[in-house]
């Protein structure tokens, strides 16, 4: 699971709004954060209280370090100051967030019908 980095591993919990713990996990510092996402996703709990709240890909987590949302092209490594105390088996806790689904944007194409025009809010005509 390594890109490039000094190869130190670090332990991450991640934790849900909900209060619910997820891990901890072994990383090593050369990790994205986009391959953090895919192991979390991998390992989302199919039991208990976030089975209601499962994410549909990677892509709909959002993970969070000191209030600091964190970019999927960075690694681990870039977020150190971030994490605190990174010491030997110190477990470092981040948040996960699950963005939830777009169906109102779904609802909202599925209910255009070509015929129809489109509503408006406000029209004004000047003569």
């Amino acid at each position: 699971m390594s890109n490039e980095g000094t190869g130190e591993d670090l332990q991450i919990r991640f934790r849900h709004s909900s209060g619910t713990d997820i891990g901890p996990f072994s990383f090593e510092d050369g990790n994205t954060i986009q391959s953090v996402k895919s192991v979390v996703f991998g390992r989302w709990p199919t039991d208990g209280p976030l089975v209601k709240e499962c994410p549909s890909s990677a892509a709909d987590l959002r993970l969070l370090c000191s209030g600091q949302f964190l970019d999927n092209s960075k690694t681990l490594k870039d977020y150190r100051k971030l994490m605190g105390s990174t010491e030997p088996l110190a477990v470092v806790t981040m948040h996960v967030l699950v963005r939830p689904p777009q169906a109102g944007k779904a609802a909202d194409k599925a209910d255009a019908d070509p015929g129809k025009p489109a509503k408006s809010g406000c029209g004004c005509v000047i003569c």
